[in-house]
């Protein structure tokens, strides 16, 4: 009798076709998660290096006021620079610099000293100085209890006493007196005795067109104002 024995198949599979059955480290986002971390780097370094280099070519700006009555210098507060459109101030009055981004040409406006400069601002030449004017007024005027009904010989008294006094250096004026913007270009000039102005007194622009007219008479007594234009032009009223 023949008998014929069963042939069991296996089938014999590469372990690498079920992967799922024979699981592999995971790797190939690596490369790509390192090049993004470099990356990274890279651009916060140059973020970290160009705002290093924009600070270190920032120039702190001082400018100083020459008192010409006591030779004393003193740090200007009420100051401003410009460059085109854009304007630079003082942050701190207690320590009044102006920080620029890079040196070049600025126009310098002093408020105290009323000037306009254009000026070279570097990193070894971040101040500048300017003359503070010596020459000043003080204002007279009619007392509030004066009335217009008052005699005529009361009336030039009380007009004596308000005439205005100029002054330099806390001293009254004598004589002819002149006085220049710090580039040298008049300011003011007039004639004084006992500091009382003395027939015409004049004041400039710092482009040396006159800016205004005061008229005196020989005994201090103001008489008639006429006010320019930058221009030299007389301005109506």
């Amino acid at each position: 009798m023949l008998v014929l024995a069963s042939t069991k198949l296996v089938a014999c599979l590469p372990a690498s076709d079920f992967p799922s059955e024979n699981p592999r480290p995971q790797t190939r986002n690596f490369p790509y998660t390192n090049t993004l971390g470099i990356i990274m780097r890279i651009v916060t370094l140059i973020i970290l290096f160009a705002s290093f280099n924009l600070y270190s070519q920032e120039i702190e700006y001082q400018l100083y006021l020459k008192n010409s009555c006591n030779d004393s210098i003193e740090k200007a507060v009420f100051y401003f620079l410009k460059k085109g459109e854009q304007t630079y101030e003082t942050l701190n009055l207690d320590n009044p610099i102006i920080r620029i981004p890079a040196s070049g040409n600025y126009q310098l406006i002093s408020e105290e000293t009323n000037e306009k400069l254009t000026i070279e601002i570097s990193r070894n030449n971040s101040k500048d100085t300017l003359l503070l004017p010596s020459i000043y007024k003080l204002e007279g005027v009619l007392p509030a209890s004066y009335k217009k009904d008052i005699s005529e010989s009361e009336l030039k008294k009380l007009r004596k006493k308000s005439r205005s006094v100029f002054r330099k250096c806390e001293s009254n004026l004598n004589g002819e007196q002149k006085e220049y913007f710090t580039n040298g270009i008049m300011r003011f000039y007039g004639n004084f005795k006992n500091g009382f102005a003395v027939g015409e007194i004049k004041e400039y622009y710092q482009n040396g067109n006159i800016k205004k007219l005061l008229i005196y008479d020989n005994d201090g007594y103001f008489k008639k104002k006429v006010d320019y234009d930058r221009s030299g032009i007389e301005i109506k009223k």
